[in-house]
């Protein structure tokens, strides 16, 4: 009888382990974490600035220094994130040095230009990096023509994305009181939806939450370091532009421009202007039809000209991205054709 109810117990106790079989595709649990965003680092220059700056840094890639536009900060980078996967195809190493009084770094009324080239080059030293591709947007544009000026030797290839030149003859901003400009500007650098105004039917209706993440840059230049939307740095971004351009014409790295035919904020002669002082060779992209977002829009493309395929012309065909010889005219782009990978073709415009 004894032995008879040991037995009941021993078979109880194993049936809940018969119960549950192993599962057919065992959990794969992760080593490390994922990527939440690229973190902000800092560091004491010898003029005793503290300059923030973000790095991806994937060691032995190739390395881009990164300019957002106008009122941004060295998160910038965050907004072509939405092709991080192709960017870590290409290995391609991103930086970004934040410029005077925007997100972690604090405004300093006396900064120049010369003082952003010294920065930027104490950054790239502290990273080990030598050549460097230079990218730049909007109005970061004004900076890399100084970057440009003062290391053209270490550059690599330079890419410019409706990206200024001078104020474009806005000579009432240049002549405006710099106190009463930053007043103007109060309201749309305390309402970062507001100063990221993006068209909803360029970017934003392709790539999902993009207007949500320039709103959250916006936050982050005007308010993460407790400033509460002063627009003392961005009012004297825009006055610096009203200097004469910096002289490119030492640079004989390959040059890439990207400009959208229809931007009324930077149009093409911008990039014109860029294109007629430097001595190495000319891409001059133009797209019909496209206002100031062509800087996301394309950055497929850029990436690829940065990459070492800048002969080429990223397209998408009946669902198929591939690469086609030489600089495509997208004014005769034949039908069912579109300019990047397919994902722009696959959303809703």
């Amino acid at each position: 009888m004894k032995t008879a109810i040991a037995l009941i117990a021993a078979l109880s106790l194993a049936a809940p382990a018969l119960a549950k079989p192993a599962p057919a595709n065992p959990i794969v649990f992760p080593d490390q974490f994922d990527s939440i965003g690229t973190p902000v680092q800092s560091m004491v220059t010898r003029e005793g600035r503290t300059v923030h700056f973000t790095d991806t840094g994937e060691a032995g890639w190739k390395p881009v220094l990164f300019l957002g536009g106008v009122g941004t900060s060295g998160r910038a980078p965050e907004l072509v994130a939405f092709l991080d996967t192709m960017r870590k195809r290409l290995k391609l190493r991103i930086i970004s040095v934040e410029r005077n009084g925007l997100g972690d770094t604090a405004f300093d009324p006396a900064w120049t230009f010369d003082d952003y080239n010294s920065e930027v080059g104490q950054v790239l030293g502290k990273l080990g990096i030598g050549k460097f591709s230079l990218v730049a947007i909007s109005g970061g544009g004004a900076y890399a023509g100084h970057i440009v000026q003062a290391m053209p030797q270490r550059i690599a290839s330079w890419h410019m994305l409706a990206a200024v030149s001078t104020a474009g003859g806005n000579t009432e901003r240049c002549q405006q009181d710099e106190a009463a400009f930053a007043a103007q500007l109060g309201p749309q650098v305390a309402a970062p939806r507001v100063w990221w105004d993006m068209p909803k039917d360029g970017v934003s209706a392709h790539v999902p939450g993009f207007t949500d993440r320039t709103a959250d840059e916006g936050a982050r230049a005007f308010f993460i370091a407790g400033q509460k939307g002063d627009p003392r740095g961005v009012a004297r971004e825009y006055k610096r532009f009203c200097a004469p351009p910096a002289d490119v014409s030492a640079l004989t790295a390959p040059a890439y421009f990207y400009y959208g035919e229809a931007d009324p904020a930077v149009p093409p002669l911008h990039g014109q202007y860029w294109a007629s002082k430097v001595k190495g060779k000319v891409t001059f992209r133009s797209y019909p039809g496209e206002g100031h977002d062509v800087q996301y829009r394309h950055w497929d493309q850029v990436m690829l000209d940065i990459a070492g395929f800048g002969s080429t012309t990223l397209v998408c065909d009946s669902g198929r991205a591939h690469l086609v010889a030489g600089n495509l005219d997208a004014h005769k782009l034949a039908k069912g054709r579109t300019l990047g990978v397919c994902a722009w073709a696959n959303t809703a415009k």
